[in-house]
């Protein structure tokens, strides 16, 4: 009879664990899965890049089970707002406009702007030799901001970076202008383009966006940043990167 009672508390013990796994945290997160080397999805649907790995390192630390959620760069601020996901990673620079609607957790990584030609461009090595050009840009990002301000400038703009990059592979652009490691990468990945870098200009901080009600949460992921720096796993990941360029 002690042998049937033992295995009771036994099975007792396992299903009481097996409910704490279950009931482990998840955090959903939105990206705009279309912005290489920090943000894509793979020929075998999995969520690849920078930004991913990073996030699945912040989940780990925080103890948190991570779900992914594909979000058009327009609609990913509104849909963090309206409560669709927790928190969205989608190489988002730190702005103070954005601060007005959402908050940052502390940055993650750094990059600045860059412009984008055709290889056999050799008259373009400044952003004031876009004065009057066209230039395609990703709407609404800080290169559509930068890009903006060029004097005379006939933008040109679309809902993701890769269609950016099209246009100026289809002869229907000058440049187009994009966080300086995504150039790369699309220079690395299109015969034909080239990255003409920009000289003093300021570097931007990415961050992860959370609304601004939810305290806990920023301070959860803040916490988990500050261990992976401490531990070395950021340094790594940012390393591994920036040396693919």
């Amino acid at each position: 009879m002690k042998k049937y009672v033992w295995l009771t508390v036994v099975l007792a013990v396992v299903l009481i664990a097996s409910m704490g796994l279950a009931a482990k945290p998840v955090l959903r997160v939105g990206t705009d899965a279309t912005y290489a080397p920090f943000e894509t999805i793979d020929k075998d649907g999995n969520y690849v890049g920078y930004d991913m790995d990073f996030i699945r390192l912040v989940a780990a630390q925080a103890g948190m089970e991570l779900k992914l959620m594909n979000i058009g760069w327009d609609g990913i601020i509104p849909g963090l707002m309206n409560g669709n996901y927790d928190c969205l990673i989608s190489a988002m620079t730190i702005t103070a406009e954005r601060k007005k609607q959402i908050a940052f957790s502390t940055p993650y990584f750094s990059i600045k702007q860059a412009i984008v030609v055709k290889a056999d461009n050799t008259t373009t090595k400044t952003p004031d030799d876009l004065i009057g050009k066209t230039v395609t840009v990703q709407n609404g990002t800080t290169g559509d901001l930068f890009a903006s301000k060029i004097k005379d400038v006939k933008m040109k703009r679309f809902d993701t970076n890769p269609q950016a990059i099209q246009e100026l592979l289809n002869n229907n652009a000058d440049a187009a202008v994009m966080d300086d490691l995504v150039a790369f990468d699309a220079a690395k990945n299109n015969k034909g383009i080239k990255v003409v870098e920009i000289e003093k200009i300021d570097k931007e901080d990415y961050g992860i966006g959370i609304r601004k009600d939810n305290e806990k949460l920023v301070a959860k992921i803040d916490k988990a940043i500050a261990a992976l720096k401490k531990n070395g796993k950021l340094d790594a990941l940012i390393a591994k990167y920036k040396a693919a360029r």
